[in-house]
């Protein structure tokens, strides 16, 4: 009996010891305002604003109208610098860690495995060690 509590301790202990890890590398949440700035970007002193959405696609350029007095190649220069802007703002707040969606997947997976794992091995290790006890008798069942 101490052999299947301490195999099947030793099992639960990691599990635990790898979902904690796994909880402790994924990012925390961000707010939408928060997620929104990283990928906000601006030129010529906020008069032009590029945003990209959560997809990474370009979403909205801003122009202030006083812009408009400046040439058409000026304001496509400045276009061009705001959209760079939040380009850099997103490599910025890129995380090299895979997405929290993922790693929390992976989290209740390895809990489950745990919760159901866990008692099967002690049993599993409970039936052989009777077994084996049995054998060493010189009895059969």
């Amino acid at each position: 009996m101490t052999v299947n509590g301490s195999v099947s301790g030793e099992f639960a202990r990691m599990l635990d010891a790898t979902v904690g890890a796994l909880r402790a590398a994924s990012p925390a949440p961000q707010d939408e305002e928060t997620a929104r700035q990283q990928r906000l970007g601006e030129s010529a002193d906020g008069q032009v604003r590029a945003e990209f959405g959560a997809d990474g696609r370009l979403a909205a350029v801003t122009l202030d109208p006083r812009l408009l007095r400046l040439g058409t190649q000026e304001i496509g220069e400045h276009v061009v610098a705001a959209v760079n802007a939040a380009i850099d703002a997103m490599r910025a707040g890129a995380a090299p860690v895979p997405a929290a969606g993922d790693l929390s997947q992976l989290t209740e997976q390895l809990q489950e495995v745990r919760d159901t794992a866990v008692p099967r091995l002690g049993a599993f290790l409970q039936t052989l060690t009777e077994a084996q006890q049995r054998m060493a008798r010189g009895g059969g069942r």
